[in-house]
């Protein structure tokens, strides 16, 4: 395999001549964005991450369509994660994301572990953000990753903003948790926000697993089913209208205002639908 030109990095192509793959060291700096810029949009390309914590200085910016990003685990499990396959935020990286996505793309089994101290928009202050104040993004899928907060100052694991068009994003299989200290939210959703589906993902020391901001166009027809919250809220609308199916979670809360910020019946009038949840015993 041929070395990327000036990359320094341990991003390395294979010499397929379509979808290209690509290894990087997350030891040495940069590396994983180098390996991002040199895919090609729409060409199917490969990135795989091996095990370690790559720490960074500044957001990295999955901005190349069909791009999918694997870390090489050993089959660790996601609640395993942080510790081998972790983007960190350096010590002096407190006024952004870790990641910021703005393509359709995959990213499978990372943790993200932000020290984003930023509130002046709503979204801020997240380890991982799709879309932004300017940007949208389409077909996002986020499967078998880690949001841990660490103790840390971000509120956020994972921040969607539709400036622009944030559509049919799939958040799957995925822990979120405080460890030492709650998230505001595990996953926080404002403006253009459309098809989104929360499903199979385990929220541990968060205020709210899923909380909403503001929306624009008339909600984000949002589909959560079969999450597993251990306390704290399922879904904090923050009293804003919006239109989707919540079914099938386990909560350890009662229903109703233990486990929303309304009740269901308040949330129905809102455009919310309940089906099948599983409150405590």
């Amino acid at each position: 395999m041929a070395v990327i030109e000036g990359a320094l990095s341990g991003a390395f192509p294979s010499k397929n001549p379509s979808a290209q793959v690509f290894n990087v060291d997350p030891s040495i700096s940069g590396s994983l964005q180098v390996a991002i810029d040199a895919c090609v949009a729409g060409n199917g390309d490969i990135i795989l991450v091996e095990r370690g914590g790559h720490t960074v200085t500044e957001t990295v910016n999955f901005n190349k369509s069909g791009i999918q990003v694997f870390a090489v685990d050993d089959g660790l499990s996601p609640l395993a994660r942080g510790e081998f396959n972790g983007i960190l935020a350096d010590a002096s990286f407190t006024d952004g994301p870790v990641v910021t996505i703005t393509a359709p793309c995959r990213l499978d089994g990372f943790a993200f572990v932000s020290r984003d101290t930023s509130t002046a928009n709503a979204y801020e202050g997240a380890a991982a953000l799709i879309g932004g104040a300017a940007d949208g993004a389409f077909g996002v899928h986020i499967r078998n990753c880690r949001f841990p907060k660490w103790a840390l100052d971000n509120r956020f694991g994972l921040a969607l903003a539709g400036g622009a068009a944030v559509a049919d994003v799939l958040v799957e299989d995925c822990t979120f948790e405080g460890v030492g200290a709650d998230f505001d939210a595990g996953i926080f959703a404002q403006g253009a926000i459309q098809n989104l589906t929360i499903r199979r993902n385990h929220f541990r020391q968060c205020t709210a697993a899923v909380k909403f901001g503001v929306f624009a166009g008339g909600g984000p027809h949002v589909f959560i089913h079969e999450n597993m919250v251990e306390d704290g809220l399922l879904l904090d609308t923050d009293g804003n209208a919006g239109n989707g199916l919540i079914a099938g979670n386990w909560l350890e809360t009662a229903t109703d205002t233990s486990s929303y910020d309304r009740s269901v019946a308040t949330l129905q009038g809102d455009g919310y639908s309940f089906s099948g949840n599983h409150y405590s015993e």
